[in-house]
């Protein structure tokens, strides 16, 4: 028995829709349908790649001057021609571009970093288009012992390279001893910001994803076997204070 082939028994329409794609996809792999003049299937396929790497480029402007020209349209053009997006959308394709780093990207030449650069470059992006709304400011004047939540406008993530530091004059080989925390958010300006923290830090506002008071936050963090001195005690309301001016902590009733 042959082998069906995708768009065998179909009517001719949807076959040709199949071809046509297939040949956008990967021209140097697909012919050109029949029927079709070589001319404006060449207009469709500039179309086509130079808006979805265009909008690659000024997404991920620093992981482009990493891999050079050569490398970069090679990497998109294997995007286009593997990878099946989810989103009809324009705004998502840079999303779908990280689904494709982590999923079906395997080439060995490339930077041990470069999933990771791409997830940070994206960010922004991430939280401009994120849908919520904070609460009403309210000062805050005893953050250790006034329940607070993390902001839905807040993530953290944690990287294995310093990404906020690669660039074209520091590509490293061997990631350091200690991971990048990251702490992204959008505040009640719509300014989105990513603010570089310690550990610490970022696992106090993901605990804080639970209402509860600043200090029993800390001590979660901590454990309950830390005993804390006024002066570390004062330290620490400072940085939850700091988490709240900044957006990041809101209060809660």
């Amino acid at each position: 028995m042959s082998e069906q082939l995708e768009g065998q028994n179909l009517p001719d329409f949807q076959a040709l829709q199949l071809d046509f794609a297939a040949h956008i996809r990967n021209p140097e792999l697909n012919a050109i349908p029949d029927g079709i003049e070589a001319r404006r299937m060449a207009i469709y396929n500039r179309l086509f790649y130079n808006n979805i790497e265009s909008f690659c480029s000024m997404r991920f402007e620093r992981a482009k001057s990493m891999l050079g020209e050569e490398r970069w349209h090679q990497m998109i053009r294997d995007f286009v021609h593997r990878h099946q997006c989810k989103s009809p959308y324009f705004a998502q394709i840079s999303e779908e571009f990280i689904a494709y780093l982590a999923m079906e990207r395997s080439e060995p030449t490339d930077p041990p970093y470069l999933l990771e650069l791409c997830h940070y470059e994206w960010l922004p992006l991430y939280f401009d288009r994120m849908v919520g709304e904070l609460p009403t400011y309210q000062p805050c004047s005893d953050p250790l012992g006034t329940k607070l939540k993390a902001s839905e406008l807040s993530l953290t993530r944690r990287y294995v390279w310093p990404v906020h530091k690669i660039a074209l004059d520091f590509q490293p080989i061997e990631p350091p001893a200690k991971p990048t925390w990251a702490l992204a958010f959008r505040n009640r300006a719509d300014k989105v910001d990513i603010k570089h923290v310690d550990a610490f830090t970022a696992n106090l506002v993901e605990t804080l994803r639970t209402p509860m008071t600043g200090l029993d936050a800390i001590q979660a963090v901590l454990g309950d076997s830390t005993k804390l001195d006024e002066a570390r005690l004062e330290q620490l309301s400072l940085r939850l204070d700091d988490l709240v001016e900044l957006d990041v902590l809101v209060m809660r009733d």
